[in-house]
């Protein structure tokens, strides 16, 4: 297994799911940190250059990096925020969504109680028995920080600790720049089309990590990757041994009673909020008892191989957490929980108890 810390070399676009073509749309949005579909573009771009895998030739790249369907033994988990602080590399998680302020400054959150709802809890079509409610009378426009750090992510699920979120600004900020298509025959613009772009420029010492857990095991421990729209570069090396904590992916043994699952990357379910059956991800019957969600994000892009725009779909957000029960034995049959994507790093979860309040 190989780490990567990624930092730009300038700004970088990682669009969001919608098509930006011409006349179609003016506007285009960074997705960020971007979803692991792009990530494992951008390192399978890079192996290929490295084997001097012509890129025009269809053939000789599925031969040694796949396409959709295979990704030819690539395991990834990532992309996360990250940043370098006191020699060490630290990652940044997604704000859990059952995160409720503590303060009306809302510099502070707190996990929301999970309660019985006697008439149930209907959502999305199917009732749950319990819901969430507000932990405190806190009302507050302020919205909390987008992120918490691994440390703080931890006490959070684990403990239900009063934590601190970390503002995006902290971490990257975004920057508008205006454009307009020109013709190159005539070396002037073309009428109505204007357009805007929507750039990411990280802090300094803030990049992302990414893991190699499986595949390429003569991947370059260091260099300069093109990465998202416009190519723009990223410049990688290997974390050593020590530069990053280890945590608790997935869960071994059996589960907790009570168990909830936070989303640390965004997760693909056939019917959208949830999968066709939850017993293809657990050894035993479970029970859904509640939901802490965002607004879903759809992700989409262009196929290079094939050179065509990618369907866009519909993914549970990071930061998503689902609460369950069970009478007893039963485990994680698989590690990642989502029905598309799991080797190349969507639905890699963190599982922690949790305690039923009394309704």
């Amino acid at each position: 297994m190989s780490i990567l810390f990624m930092e730009a070399e300038d700004v970088l676009l990682f669009r969001d799911g919608r098509p930006f073509n011409a006349e179609s749309d003016h506007e285009a949005r960074s997705l960020f940190p971007p979803p692991p579909s792009v990530i494992q573009g951008v390192i399978r771009s890079h192996y290929l250059t490295h084997r001097k895998i012509p890129l025009d030739d269809p053939e000789a790249i599925r031969q040694l990096v796949g396409d959709s369907a295979n990704s030819k033994g690539l395991r990834l988990r990532g992309p996360f925020l990250a940043r370098r602080e006191n020699g060490r590399v630290i990652r940044y998680f997604a704000t859990p969504a059952d995160a409720y302020p503590a303060d009306a400054e809302a510099s502070q959150v707190v996990p929301m109680k999970v309660v019985p709802n006697p008439g149930g809890c209907v959502w999305k079509e199917e009732t749950l028995p319990c819901l969430l409610e507000k932990p405190n009378r806190i009302i507050t426009k302020n919205a909390p920080g987008a992120f918490l750090s691994e440390k703080t992510l931890k006490s959070y699920l684990e403990q239900g600790a009063l934590v601190t979120p970390v503002k995006a600004a902290e971490l990257f900020v975004t920057e508008r720049r205006l454009g307009i298509q020109l013709d190159a025959q005539r070396r002037s613009t073309v009428e109505g089309m204007l357009y805007e772009v929507e750039y990411i420029r990280l802090v300094e010492d803030a990049g992302l990590v990414v893991e190699i857990t499986e595949g390429y095991a003569d991947f370059p421990p260091q260099g300069i990757m093109r990465a998202g729209g416009e190519g723009r570069a990223l410049r990688y090396t290997t974390l050593k041994d020590g530069e990053l904590s280890s945590l608790s992916w997935g869960y071994t043994g059996e589960l907790p009673r009570f168990f909830k699952v936070y989303f640390a990357t965004p997760a693909y379910f056939s019917q959208g909020w949830k999968p066709a059956s939850w017993q293809a991800f657990f050894t035993g019957e479970v029970r859904l008892e509640a939901v802490a969600l965002s607004r879903y994000q759809t992700l989409g892009g262009y196929d290079l191989l094939n050179r065509k725009q990618k369907p866009a779909r519909r993914f549970v957000p990071a930061g998503s957490v689902y609460y369950f029960s069970h009478t007893g034995g039963v485990q994680l049959s698989q590690q990642a929980i989502t029905e598309d994507g799991a080797a190349l790093g969507f639905g890699q979860v963190m599982i922690a108890s949790w305690k039923p309040e009394q309704g």
